[in-house]
């Protein structure tokens, strides 16, 4: 039978239409499925760069330490090698003329001269010595310009081994060196003994403040 011209068709048309062609819907009251969405190519790349930044941290870490114990080790090497040569005496021995038994010498008061007369060993004294001897010097200190202190107790004797033997009043004898300060153009005679066993001997000459000032060779 014809259809009135204008009627709505209920048949199939070319675009095929009601509910058995929409899109899936869910049921009344069930909650559809979210699908994640895939993270995108600089997400990925952003998160590799975030994963490797601590190993560069560490290796730029490890890099500084071990460029910092370097320079320690060539400081440290430069420290053991190059060793400050010590600062010299403030009042080194001054020996400007040395002449046989006889010396020159400087203070900080003046200058003079160092004179051995004689010398002798003996064995007897106001104590006997305790090394079987006394070494009795006779020496002649002169003043040539400013001020000598003198004392006997400012000499000291050292032996061929190094050993140093003080001043022992108690073998000097009736004509022990005093004690006083000479001036210019004065000069002073005295004896100075050490208990020392017999042996080569140098003798020594410091001033008041302990300061070695001259030494003369002692002959055997």
């Amino acid at each position: 039978m014809d259809e009135p011209s204008g009627s709505a068709s209920t048949g199939m048309g070319p675009t095929p239409s009601g509910p058995s062609f929409l899109p899936w819907a869910p049921a009344p009251g069930e909650t559809p499925p979210i699908k994640p969405p895939l993270p995108p190519r600089t997400a990925g790349l952003i998160a590799r760069g975030a994963s490797r930044l601590p190993t560069i941290i560490t290796i730029a870490v490890i890099l500084l330490v071990a460029a910092v114990v370097a320079v320690a080790s060539v400081i440290a090497n430069l420290a053991d090698t190059h060793v400050p040569a010590p600062a010299a005496s403030k009042q080194p021995v001054t020996q400007t003329t040395a002449q046989g038994d006889r010396i020159e010498f400087t203070t900080s008061e003046g200058t003079g001269q160092l004179v051995l007369l004689r010398h002798s060993w003996v064995s007897t004294g106001q104590a006997p010595p305790t090394s079987g001897s006394y070494l009795r010097v006779e020496v002649e200190l002169t003043c040539t310009a400013g001020s000598v202190d003198y004392d006997p107790y400012n000499f000291q004797v050292f032996d061929q081994t190094g050993r140093l033997f003080e001043t022992a009043i108690e073998g000097a004898g009736d004509s022990m060196l005093d004690t006083g300060t000479l001036y210019t153009g004065e000069r002073v005679r005295g004896t100075i003994a050490f208990d020392m066993p017999h042996s080569e001997a140098t003798l020594l000459m410091s001033d008041d403040a302990n300061q070695t000032v001259t030494a003369l060779k002692v002959p055997d």
